[in-house]
């Protein structure tokens, strides 16, 4: 990793600033860094509101607590960066790679993340309100306790994600593939998994309100105790095999069976 003196000199080298390293957080907002390699670099505590990053190496670097707000980012290669409280509010970040990374209680807020790779990432207790994650890669990322409502996940794979506790509500899943992941415990009142695959899914103790599942495939799912769950919900669905449901459930949904 680069030191701060290191850090500072790249950026006089990209003449993104000039003259002699200053104390205490840097300004680098609205400065034009596209393409830029600016990988291992410490720039913890930086505003960069506003900046041009698109397209720029940022592999392995130290952003924790830097303000990327309406910054765009997109197609820059975050992979391994630490991002932690970092705030990315109506930013853009469409292709971005950010597998890997670090993104603790960082605040993704209306931010725009289509087709963003962020497998393995770590995004417990963040805020993803309203944001972007159409057709993302989630691939076995970690989103227990972040708050995802009103997200657009459509088309997204969370494939084996982490989502204990995560919240759902008002949130579009339609079309994702949510299968062997765990949502113990996660918020789902009103949101749209009409065509997604919870094959192989932990939904036990989840609060699905209102939610939508027309053409969605729950083979396997594990619905024990789930909440506020009905039999019309289940209406429509694309397959139930060997679905585990609540004794009451599981009842009214044989029943229903054998009257056809």
């Amino acid at each position: 990793m680069l030191t701060r003196e290191q850090t500072w000199k790249k950026l006089v080298e990209l003449k993104a600033v000039q003259g002699e390293m200053p104390q205490g957080p840097w300004d680098l907002s609205e400065k034009n860094l596209n393409g830029a390699e600016l990988n291992e670099a410490d720039l913890r505590g930086s505003s960069l509101r506003g900046a041009q990053l698109i397209g720029t190496g940022l592999v392995g670097t130290y952003l924790h607590g830097a303000d990327l707000s309406r910054a765009d980012l997109s197609g820059a290669n975050m992979v391994g960066a630490v991002l932690l409280m970092a705030s990315f509010v109506e930013a853009r970040l469409l292709n971005a790679n950010l597998s890997n990374a670090e993104l603790g209680g960082v605040d993704f807020s209306g931010a725009n993340l289509k087709r963003a790779n962020l497998s393995g990432a770590y995004l417990i207790g963040a805020n993803l309100i309203g944001t972007s994650l159409q057709a993302a890669i989630l691939y076995k990322t970690e989103l227990s306790g972040a708050d995802l409502s009103k997200a657009d996940l459509n088309e997204a794979d969370l494939t084996e994600a982490g989502c204990n506790g995560t919240n759902f509500t008002d949130a579009t899943l339609q079309g994702a593939n949510l299968s062997r992941g765990d949502f113990f415990s996660a918020k789902f009142r009103r949101a749209k998994l009409n065509g997604a695959n919870l094959t192989d899914t932990n939904m036990s103790g989840s609060l699905l309100q209102g939610a939508h599942f027309k053409g969605a495939n729950l083979d396997r799912v594990n619905l024990k105790g789930a909440i506020k769950l009905t039999l019309e919900q289940l209406t429509g669905v694309q397959s139930l095999k060997d679905v585990q449901l609540s004794p009451r459930l599981l009842k009214k949904l044989k029943l229903r069976s054998s009257d056809k």
